[in-house]
């Protein structure tokens, strides 16, 4: 699941426009109401990307410009630093066991 990474501030600037500025890299981006939705649906993580595509989809589009819309979006969010991955899970070490013959 994606995260939103720390230093990254979102505002509604109305008229459905959301102001997002990166504090880390001093960018900022002026999202519409579709990408808000798209950004906000990805960290949301689980199905919700699925829910939004679909609820596109059930409006008339087609299936696969959806996807690629999405794919691209999501992309340029990516690249403009407005995700984070989350850290690895930490592995647990198992005990190591003497194994013991018998002849």
């Amino acid at each position: 699941m994606l995260t939103r990474p720390e230093g990254v501030h979102a505002a509604s600037l109305g008229h459905g426009m959301t102001a997002v500025l990166n504090v880390g890299t001093g960018r900022w981006v002026w999202m519409d109401e579709d990408t808000r939705r798209i950004w906000e649906a990805a960290l949301g993580g689980g199905s919700a990307l699925r829910v939004l595509i679909d609820s596109v989809v059930a409006r008339g589009h087609d299936r696969q410009q959806v996807r690629t819309a999405l794919s691209s979006t999501l992309a340029t969010l990516h690249e403009h630093g407005l995700f984070a991955e989350p850290p690895p899970p930490r592995r647990r070490r198992r005990p190591l066991w003497r194994v013991i013959t018998c002849r």
